[in-house]
């Protein structure tokens, strides 16, 4: 096995992959190191880059394919749910006007909060909440009951 210019350009690509995945905090990268890898050992056996470049496609592909579904899941957030989700599906009382422009107000037991939606709901209707982020309720038009 030979050290070969092919081998030193593998190895720098090895390195810079593993140092690109070192600063990111996903897997970007891990698997263009393995098959740099498997390239830098094929180029000690053979000089041709056609042979070198397809072993670091086919390994990186398959190291892609093999492991990408179960890293994915595994850091797939998880979302915590949190007693302010108990509001979705409920029904609230437009206090300020809500556009798909401006923020609104909405009173949901007692309470008043910021509201957004796609869609024009006047102030005294009725809206039902469809999420909760933070502070802002996301709402639609109430279809059940009439204006208020």
């Amino acid at each position: 096995m030979a050290f070969t210019i092919s081998s030193l350009v593998w190895l720098i690509l090895l390195i810079a992959f593993v140092v690109v995945e070192a600063l990111t905090v996903s897997l970007v990268s891990i698997w263009f190191a393995a098959g740099a890898v498997a390239a830098l050992i094929v180029s000690g056996f053979t000089s041709s880059w056609l042979v070198q470049f397809a072993v670091f496609a086919v390994v990186s592909a398959v190291a892609l394919a093999a492991t990408r579904p179960l890293v994915k899941k595994r850091m797939t957030a998880r979302r915590v749910p949190t007693n302010a989700d108990i509001n979705v599906g409920r029904k609230a009382q437009v206090l300020v006007e809500v556009t798909p422009d401006v923020t609104g107000r909405v009173r949901l037991d007692g309470v008043d909060w910021n509201a957004r939606s796609e869609q024009t709901i006047p102030a005294g209707s009725l809206c039902v909440v469809l999420s909760v982020d933070g502070a802002t309720l996301t709402v639609r038009p109430d279809t059940a009951t009439a204006a208020v």
